[in-house]
């Protein structure tokens, strides 16, 4: 730190020199999350002080985060549910798989190699998490349509398990595993169902009313005992914004930190101080779109996500996998490359390390037909170029 401070118009120039190397949205093809609603940025500029660790003080911004979270569960068909706004998926599928592990220790099911059944394409997420618990992964190969199979998680359940944990969007392939099966093969069996519905949560819902053919996933479900969800990502709120929900109405209660203060409440999320500045963010946007604007929006990213994979089959490529919700995943040769030709020349895209030579691309709000229109040749040079270094000499 420097003995005296730099004039802000200064400070104002280097920060806006380093804002200005990040890649702008309209060549950003590989981020579920995008430039968060108008409004939503709007009001976490005037909450930007405020913090949900200290709810003594910011009185109405507890009472905002509160009603984000009746949103949330109503939206996932539980208003008498419970829920906490957290930093994002990996927090909430933490304390999800924590209130898992201590609600089969307090029912004397906690054995000495607790595990959990995951797929074989669990968000990396679950890898931190499984460390941090001290949980053993029982891990399940995707069918053949990449999702969970249900009779496989039906035969995998033992007395070790703990929880199951299905995924209704993943990051990775947009797939979408069939809850509605799989929730009744864990209902009854003392064992905790988590779903991580971080990429999807925000999508199905609204693609169901549109017609489109996807698993129900939510509380309506039996059996399922709690959902991830983000706000910050096709939520259109700024980051970080994520929730933990749960089922039953003190569900949330099951993990509580005593702050050691009086007149400050418990905590039930892993962190003290929270941007309430998130809260506020996501609270605008769920009131300001409402269903009826999700809806449209919905409508459009899958009506974008057509018009790319036209181009990309009209450019003779072949799909890995039909996509079932925003993303879509192509097999690509030395994908690796390309991706890397891509992005020098401005370009962001992924590429999966799991399942071989595949380029992955993801449409959100800032992708048009119009970005598509000119990302398709910028892909077909950078294929010929690739080609042309790996060809024989």
């Amino acid at each position: 730190m420097r003995a005296s401070g730099a004039p802000a118009s200064d400070v104002r120039r280097r920060i806006a020199t380093e804002l200005a190397d990040d890649v702008p949205w309209n060549r950003v093809l590989n981020s579920i999350c995008t430039e968060p609603h108008p409004l939503g940025v709007e009001m976490a500029s005037a909450a930007a002080h405020t913090n949900l660790g200290d709810v003594r003080i910011f009185r109405g911004t507890k009472r905002i985060e509160r009603r984000v979270v009746r949103l949330l569960l109503d939206l996932m068909g539980n208003p008498g549910g419970s829920g906490s706004l957290v930093s994002g998926g990996t927090e909430a599928n933490l304390i999800a798989l924590l209130v898992a592990r201590e609600s089969a220790r307090a029912r004397g099911r906690l054995t000495d190699r607790p595990e959990v059944v995951v797929s074989s394409t669990v968000h990396f997420s679950f890898t931190k998490i499984f460390g941090l618990l001290g949980l053993t992964p029982v891990v399940v190969p995707v069918d053949d349509s990449l999702r969970l199979p249900a009779g496989e998680v039906a035969r995998r359940i033992g007395e070790h398990t703990v929880a199951v944990v299905a995924t209704a969007g993943s990051s990775e392939f947009g797939v979408v595993d069939a809850v509605d099966e799989i929730g009744p093969v864990v209902a009854g069996r003392d064992v905790h169902l988590h779903v991580d519905a971080a990429t999807g949560g925000f999508i199905i819902p609204f693609a169901r009313e549109l017609g489109h053919d996807l698993p129900q996933f939510d509380f309506s479900v039996d059996g399922v005992d709690s959902i991830t969800i983000d706000p910050h990502k096709y939520g259109l709120a700024n980051v970080p914004a994520g929730a933990i929900l749960f089922r039953g109405a003190q569900d949330a209660g099951r993990f509580a930190v005593d702050s050691f203060f009086i007149d400050t409440p418990v905590h039930n999320t892993l962190l003290g101080t929270r941007p309430g500045a998130a809260a506020v963010s996501t609270y605008a946007v769920l009131e300001h779109l409402g269903r009826d604007g999700f809806r449209d929006l919905t409508r459009t990213n899958f009506e974008v996500t057509q018009y790319l994979v036209d181009g990309l089959r009209a450019a003779g490529h072949e799909l890995f996998a039909e996509p079932q919700l925003n993303i879509v995943v192509v097999r690509m040769p030395h994908a690796v490359r390309i991706s890397q030709l891509l992005e020098s020349k401005g370009w962001i895209v992924s590429t999966s390390k799991r399942f071989g030579e595949t380029l992955r691309l993801v449409v959100t709000r800032h992708v048009t037909p119009a970005m598509v229109d000119e990302f398709l040749p910028v892909l077909e040079r950078a294929c010929k170029e690739v080609a042309a270094e790996a060809a024989p000499r």
